[in-house]
């Protein structure tokens, strides 16, 4: 499957790629499971994405943070530096990213389960 191409502004693409094919690491996946258990499947906005995804760095991470990584349309790309791994909204709700060297956004998928 060849991954769609979207365009956010004159210039910039972003990639929309499956989920499941998208490399990232283990350390990014326990972060993100654990986020999405601590939202509790229950319906939730960008705000509770954060708190969760803040709490499970917290969490796995011995003095972990996570960073804003740049912006999208409605809100900030919130994240790790590391990685480029992070958390939007955009009009359809919570979607995991990946932020690359020169601004380029890869939609790796819905944040919820």
């Amino acid at each position: 499957m060849i991954p769609a191409l979207e365009r956010d502004d004159p210039g910039l693409q972003r990639r929309i790629e499956p989920f499941a094919r998208v490399a990232i690491s283990e350390r990014d996946r326990r972060i993100i499971a654990l986020a999405r258990r601590k939202l509790g499947g229950t319906s939730f906005d960008f705000g509770d994405a954060v708190r969760a995804l803040r709490e499970a760095v917290e969490e796995l991470i011995p003095a972990g943070r996570i960073f804003v990584l740049g912006a999208a349309e409605l809100t900030p790309v919130v994240g790790s530096l590391v990685s480029g791994v992070g958390i939007t909204a955009d009009a359809e709700g919570v979607v995991l990213v990946r932020m690359e060297h020169g601004g380029r956004r890869t939609t790796l998928g819905r944040f919820s389960p």
